[in-house]
């Protein structure tokens, strides 16, 4: 089946982009009724997340089909360590990912299982697909040491961009991820807060630098989100 996105990837955009994300199948199906342009107004990428959607593959696809759908499409199977539903072994979640790839223009996979799921890394690529690597801490935002060590262990380990996603737990710590945000990166760098600082840092490290931007469509499934078409507005103002 033709690809039904633009190939043009979202890693070259020049402006922060919005993530409306769609966990459960509730949203997808609001996702595949909504008008275009209501679609437009959302977000400028939708990301699908196979391990808590739980539809088999099929029924994903005939959704979008039905919908029409054209905006970028980002595959996500988190692990469970990381705020996810899907299995450990790392098999299965690039099992979720493999049959949806020639829908997608950007899959997200742990960076702690980067080398476990070169497969899909490789197959991706074949299909032009990029990768990005996330980290999570939804505890603590880490040392500068670990959370440059995360972004520097990415492109060797052949991904091409990086999600950084901590809980915040002071100002102080919004105020090193802006820093880090800001920095030159080799790759691209999406950055954000959960917690109390959580909305507040979706803006401010978007402005610094950050390229992905997630908002929820349905209702929220992170600490400090922004529903995605909000997100989306404010981001045009920054």
């Amino acid at each position: 089946m033709a690809q039904l996105v633009s190939t043009q990837s979202p890693l070259q955009a020049t402006r922060p982009l919005t993530v409306g994300v769609i966990p459960d199948a509730a949203t997808l199906s609001t996702w595949a009724r909504m008008p275009r342009d209501q679609r437009e107004a959302t977000c400028d990428l939708i990301e699908l997340r196979l391990d808590t959607l739980k539809m088999p593959a099929d029924e994903v696809r005939d959704a979008l089909v039905h919908g029409e759908n054209a905006t970028p499409i980002l595959l996500t199977a988190r692990h469970p360590a990381e705020g996810g539903q899907g299995s450990v072994v790392a098999a299965e979640r690039m099992a979720m990912i493999e049959p949806l790839l020639d829908l997608a223009i950007l899959v997200d996979i742990e960076l702690r299982s980067a080398m476990e799921m070169k497969p899909i890394v490789e197959k991706a690529h074949a299909k032009g697909v990029k990768v990005m690597g996330s980290f999570h801490d939804f505890q603590a935002t880490p040392g500068d040491d670990v959370l440059r060590g995360a972004i520097g262990f990415a492109q060797p380990a052949g991904l091409d961009a990086v999600k950084i996603a901590t809980f915040l737990n002071s100002q102080a710590d919004l105020v090193r991820l802006m820093q880090i945000t800001g920095d030159q990166h080799r790759l691209r760098l999406s950055s954000m807060g959960m917690g109390p600082w959580g909305r507040i840092s979706r803006l401010v490290l978007a402005k610094a630098g950050s390229l992905l931007n997630y908002g929820f469509i349905g209702e929220s499934n992170a600490p400090g989100q922004w529903p995605a078409a909000r997100l989306k507005e404010l981001l045009a103002e920054l």
